[in-house]
């Protein structure tokens, strides 16, 4: 069987990083490395773009969401115009923020849903994974978001620091594992190859923690600092609906986020 031509754009990031390691033998479209998906002009031809490239901190998207919206929109634009002119398929990491479009960057993500859809019409295959909140390997505390809090957390028990939260912490959130979204999306892959037809599928644990419980899971003893939300978030319960992914890309999370912390803790 002939080998896939693969692009992982935003390749350097958290979850492109893992996917790399998933997928040996892939070529990178990332940002740091002077790669701006906005401009930078692809040149070779691939079977399959994993389109992960994005600016995901919510704090700057309302800062700046002229900027946000042309990393988003505008840059996932580049990569359907590319792929309309070589065939090449699309798996498109998406957001669970598409629920609540309060933010800026929520409702990018939704826009580019939209347009992922209405290339459809010209022979773009796509699939859009909805991710919840990620945590894993690689990940860095570097923006904002809910996906983030468990590496804050960790790192302030490490630093013998307070549990920094927003809000009363009551707030509950379904946490995923980087390594099931990695699987999620190489089956993604494979589905694209078969009669596929359009599918926004969420990418989640089917649970949820309240961030109380993660500082309790955490450190229970630790002291908690509570400060007021920095920008608008959803005061709802989130939990992905995974039923259909075992049906349709034949997936289901496995990481236990207790276990993962407890094995963060004491290595």
């Amino acid at each position: 069987m002939k080998r896939k031509r693969v692009l992982i754009t935003g390749g350097e990031g958290f979850i492109g990083r893992n996917l790399r390691e998933a997928l040996p033998e892939v070529d990178v479209l990332d940002l740091k490395s002077g790669q701006d998906i906005r401009t930078f002009q692809i040149k070779k031809k691939y079977d399959i773009i994993y389109h992960l490239a994005a600016q995901t901190d919510i704090k700057k998207s309302f800062e700046n969401p002229l900027e946000s919206f042309s990393h988003n929109v505008l840059g996932t634009l580049k990569v359907l115009e590319y792929a309309k002119k070589t065939k090449a398929k699309i798996i498109f990491a998406s957001s669970a923020a598409v629920y609540w479009p309060i933010t800026p960057y929520g409702l990018q993500k939704r826009q580019c849903e939209e347009w992922l859809r209405y290339y459809w019409n010209f022979g773009v295959k796509s699939i859009v994974l909805r991710l919840f909140n990620v945590f894993g390997k690689y990940q860095e505390i570097a923006n904002s978001g809910y996906s983030l809090v468990i590496s804050k957390f960790l790192k302030q028990k490490k630093e013998g620091k307070p549990f920094t939260i927003y809000g009363d912490g009551k707030q509950r959130r379904d946490f995923v594992g980087v390594d099931d979204v990695v699987e999620a999306m190489i089956r993604a892959g494979e589905y694209l190859e078969g009669r596929p037809y359009f599918l926004a599928l969420d990418i989640g644990s089917g649970k949820n923690y309240s961030v109380n419980d993660l500082a309790e899971m955490i450190y229970k003893n630790n002291k908690k600092v509570y400060l007021p939300f920095p920008y608008s978030e959803p005061k709802t319960t989130t939990t992905a609906n995974i039923i259909v992914n075992n049906k349709i890309l034949k997936w289901q999370p496995k990481t236990n986020l207790e276990q993962w912390l407890k094995s963060q803790l004491y290595s």
